[in-house]
């Protein structure tokens, strides 16, 4: 990695906002942070709580660590009642889960067990809910079978999605809170919205952030490797990283030494008026600040894959506006329109 580059990483999630740079590498001449940051950095994140707004914040949690500077704060209620966030609260990381997709996927290519101009044939062609002929149809032409790995992996398939793609999805979700989703469920949906015949865009001809992509990524790592996703999050990343407050939501056992925060949409109370199971590829990890802080670390300095060149196609990306990259499953900004600086993310929704 350059000296140049500092390498951070923000998110909004529903929890509220949710702030940590990351495997920060100090570029010439910059200044060590001092120390009456902190009474900046703790003001900067209680203004970030709103619970009275249209689209509230009850709670949030920030971690900055540079050369001689570390701060690791939180604000507003866990539970947006009465329990105090600290920054050890385990959360929802939602879209922030792509990254560790996207990381698995890599991996595989890395061993020679994926390729990155695999199409769906190769791994979903008798998928009874998946579907492939009529998963995609542009024009009156079906084009799925034009889908490869390194368009889902970089939002570059033009396929409709499945979660946002339709108002009627999420709608359902907050009516049904029993539903225990999977991807059969989620395609059912799919499928019932006629989100088949409203694709973006032919494949490879244009960038579309859609959860479908990671939805089938997910279904192609449990193919490739025969385990759940969830066992593959564990064995590759979880377990070499000691990563002891991060799991699956509704795959395996909470963890954690807090409960888990709450997360809102809107006014809604996500933890006990909704289930997100239907957000699993694409969203269904939780975890914490220090524990994403050590992932991103790990990753943005090659500790995860085997040659330097699998990070630096992962984070060179598609430019979808002015200051902006889409990698495969990391987001890139470019500071002051130079090199002078990059900015590593990603949102959680």
């Amino acid at each position: 990695m350059p000296t140049s580059t500092i390498c951070t990483a923000r998110w909004c999630v529903l929890t509220g906002l949710i702030l940590s740079a990351l495997a920060l590498v100090p570029g010439p001449g910059v200044v060590p942070v001092p120390e009456s940051a902190r009474g900046g950095l703790q003001a900067l994140l209680d203004t970030c709580i709103d619970p009275a707004s249209e689209a509230p914040i009850h709670n949030a949690v920030l971690l900055v660590e540079c050369p001689g500077f570390r701060f690791r704060g939180a604000a507003g209620l866990a539970d947006g009642a009465v329990e105090a966030m600290t920054p050890g609260h385990t959360y929802k990381t939602a879209s922030i889960s792509k990254t560790f997709t996207a990381t698995v996927a890599l991996q595989l290519v890395e061993e020679g067990r994926l390729n990155l101009d695999d199409t769906l044939d190769e791994f979903l062609a008798e998928s009874m809910f998946v579907r492939l002929d009529t998963l995609q149809i542009f024009e009156g032409t079906p084009v799925a079978h034009r889908v490869t790995v390194e368009h889902l992996l970089g939002h570059t398939s033009g396929l409709g999605c499945y979660l946002g793609g339709d108002p009627r999805f999420i709608e359902y979700v907050i009516a049904n809170p029993e539903t225990q989703w999977t991807p059969a469920t989620m395609m059912d949906k799919y499928y019932e919205y006629h989100l088949n015949r409203k694709p973006a865009f032919p494949p490879g001809e244009g960038w579309e952030y859609t959860d479908t992509n990671y939805l089938l990524l997910g279904l192609i790592i449990q193919r490739v490797t025969g385990n759940a996703l969830h066992e593959e999050y564990e064995k590759r990343i979880f377990e070499p990283l000691k990563l002891a407050d991060s799991y699956v939501e509704f795959k395996e056992e909470p963890r954690g030494e807090t409960r888990l925060s709450h997360a809102y949409y809107g006014g809604l109370d996500i933890n006990a008026n909704v289930n997100t199971s239907f957000d699993w590829g694409g969203g269904g990890i939780v975890s914490t600040l220090d524990d994403l802080n050590t992932f991103y670390r790990a990753l943005l300095r090659g500790q995860l894959f085997e040659s330097q060149a699998t990070l630096d196609t992962m984070l060179a990306g598609t430019r979808y506006e002015e200051r902006w990259n889409y990698g495969f499953g990391i987001k890139r900004m470019m500071i002051n329109g130079h090199n002078s600086g990059r900015v590593y993310h990603l949102m959680g929704s």
